[in-house]
């Protein structure tokens, strides 16, 4: 995997940069982390819902785009079918990087590596006087953008955690009484119960923090656990015919 550097006219200044429009890079990821502002878009495709962060046990919001480990059913082609595309999917190349450890100091990089980059085909990074074009100005604000609703995302979740919001949810799945059944596992949801006997006190800061809309949406979206588990079973079937 290469290192992204920051980004800069006198390295980048001849690249021309793609939109994405293949996201098989990301087929192995069966849990794709998303912000909330999201969630209204994914709800109707995707289950939405939290893991735990390995390093600092944060929890995070994600689409769940597979039942099997390192399986993303929906990347191993390079044709998206779903309408709507996670935000994660869009920033690369470019990425929030800071500039020392323990800083609030940041800068755009770039990955010089990617495929979307190019010296002949797509949109150019800079003009001739060496400043950032519109297109480049648009990117940045859009991965600005996404990592500031990514961390406004972990800010929310250790509020729900704090409420006592979450509880685990062990999901055993399988399509048919003859279909492999899948079981996953360290996947958190929204606890309705505990929900229910918040005092008026504490629901009014969750409508006040516009969290509400969010976890009624993060509860309408396990319903699309069914759909998950049928793509799974044509997957599999798919894999036995080849």
């Amino acid at each position: 995997m290469s290192q992204p550097v920051l980004l800069n006219f006198e390295q980048h200044g001849a690249l021309r940069l793609s939109d994405a429009t293949d996201f098989t890079s990301h087929r192995t990821e069966n849990f794709v982390p998303v912000v909330f502002q999201e969630f209204y878009g994914l709800a109707t495709e995707f289950p939405l819902v939290f893991v735990r962060n390995s390093k600092t046990a944060d929890f995070v919001p994600g689409a769940m785009m597979g039942l099997k480990k390192g399986v993303n059913l929906y990347c191993q082609t390079s044709e998206w079918q779903p309408t709507f595309i996670p935000s994660g999917f869009t920033i690369s190349p470019l990425s929030v990087r800071r500039l020392e450890a323990n800083s609030d100091k940041a800068d755009i990089a770039i990955d010089e590596q990617s495929p979307l980059l190019s010296e002949t085909v797509g949109e150019p990074l800079y003009d001739s006087a060496g400043l950032a074009t519109d297109y480049l100005k648009r990117r940045i604000d859009h991965v600005v953008r996404v990592t500031q609703q990514s961390i406004q995302a972990v800010s929310l979740c250790r509020f729900l955690a704090e409420k006592k919001l979450f509880t685990s949810r062990a999901l055993q799945l399988q399509h048919t009484q003859n279909s492999p059944k899948y079981e996953v596992d360290g996947v958190f949801v929204i606890d309705e119960e505990a929900l229910e006997k918040l005092n008026n006190e504490e629901f009014q800061e969750l409508r006040t923090r516009g969290l509400l809309p969010l976890i009624y949406s993060h509860l309408a979206s396990l319903h699309q656990i069914g759909r998950l588990t049928r793509l799974q079973y044509e997957a599999d079937l798919a894999e036995i015919g080849a």
